[in-house]
């Protein structure tokens, strides 16, 4: 494999989420605690993802992303809220209504294929799985069929048909993730949610899988969720990104222009900290229990730049110029130092991937 590509006209994030596949509106999720408190790990998201988009998900760990990602896939039940998907209502939706609407058109690739794959299948099975639940075949209308469509997938994510017969374990981190993302797409989904998939491997098989999503979604139009923590990764993949603090989405925008000027002081802490950059912005303390919230906005006990609004009035996410939302009282007041406006937009040069994996 060879990381050279041909790449398209740039687009912005702007176009692309122009067709929304999915959405939420006001969504939040209560979890009861022990002691009878309650967790809000979701707080009033509303998110749109574009058909064809990549949408970038960002945060520290216990900002909501995984949460959010398993209320949007149907996997937990919202609190309060709504969930649209592909021009229909899918919040209430259970059993065969679910599997219709849902289960055949958005899919999950998760962090860890090492444990997302029953370490007693063998990988033909395991893709085969999907066709089988949902009563789906391949040309000819038997169960047999589903071996060449098995075989195609396999094909198509990079890996050698004849792997069929192995077990997950006599794979690489990397051959095991292009299975995830194989059995992601066995019934032809329109939107896959990525939670972290990149997470687990080195930084070369990264490549190879960041390569593989977007040649897959230039070929098959899909939408993705991309969430993770390393900032490189959506600002080569994402065209838009939303960041999320404690429950709360305070940022939206295009990706270059949000590590170019990020707006949220949370997202201008986050942009301070990729490598390339001048000068860090490290926030104080930890992020607060999302049982214990804070007043008001929820960065201020963190924020070099509160003051006494901040803890007193909740600021609503509200647009400040075309496709750019943010939820702060001053937003822009805090710059990190040697932001550029270069930022990649999803069309740059593909990621170096010097071998297969």
């Amino acid at each position: 494999m060879t990381s050279e590509r041909v790449t398209g006209e740039q687009v912005t994030g702007e176009q692309v989420a122009g067709d929304r596949v999915a959405g939420v509106d006001g969504l939040v999720k209560d979890f009861r605690v022990p002691g009878g408190r309650t967790l809000r790990a979701v707080d009033g998201v509303s998110l749109s993802i574009g058909r064809g988009e990549t949408l970038g998900l960002v945060g520290e760990s216990g900002s909501g992303k995984s949460t959010l990602a398993r209320l949007l896939i149907r996997l937990e039940r919202p609190t309060a809220g709504r969930i649209e998907f592909e021009g229909g209502d899918i919040t209430a939706l259970r059993g065969a209504a679910l599997r219709r609407a849902v289960r055949r058109r958005m899919a999950m690739v998760f962090q860890s294929a090492s444990t997302s794959l029953n370490p007693y299948q063998r990988i033909g099975d395991v893709l085969a799985e999907p066709l089988r639940t949902h009563h789906r075949t391949h040309k000819t209308g038997d169960g047999a069929s589903r071996g060449p469509a098995v075989a195609a997938m396999m094909e198509r994510v990079g890996l050698d048909p004849s792997f069929a017969g192995r077990y997950p374990h006599e794979l690489s981190g990397g051959q095991r993730q292009r299975v995830g993302i194989a059995r992601a797409l066995m019934l032809d989904p329109s939107l896959i949610i990525a939670d972290e998939p990149t997470a687990s491997l080195d930084v070369s098989v990264q490549a190879q899988v960041v390569n593989l999503l977007q040649d897959l979604q230039g070929d098959l139009g899909l939408s993705y969720l991309f969430i993770t923590h390393d900032l490189g990764l959506v600002r080569h993949l994402a065209h838009r990104v939303a960041v999320m603090y404690l429950g709360r989405v305070v940022e939206v925008g295009d990706t270059a222009r949000l590590f170019a000027e990020p707006l949220h002081p949370y997202a201008a802490t986050l942009v301070s900290m990729r490598r390339d950059a001048e000068h860090r912005i490290v926030p104080s303390g930890d992020i607060p229990s999302p049982v214990d919230r804070p007043s008001g906005c929820v960065f201020r006990s963190r924020c070099p730049i509160a003051r006494d609004r901040c803890a007193t009035d909740v600021p609503p996410l509200e647009e400040t110029a075309p496709g750019r939302l943010v939820a702060c009282h001053y937003p822009g007041d805090l710059t990190p130092g040697g932001t550029d406006a270069h930022a990649h937009a999803p069309a740059a040069p593909p990621l170096a991937a010097p071998t297969l994996t």
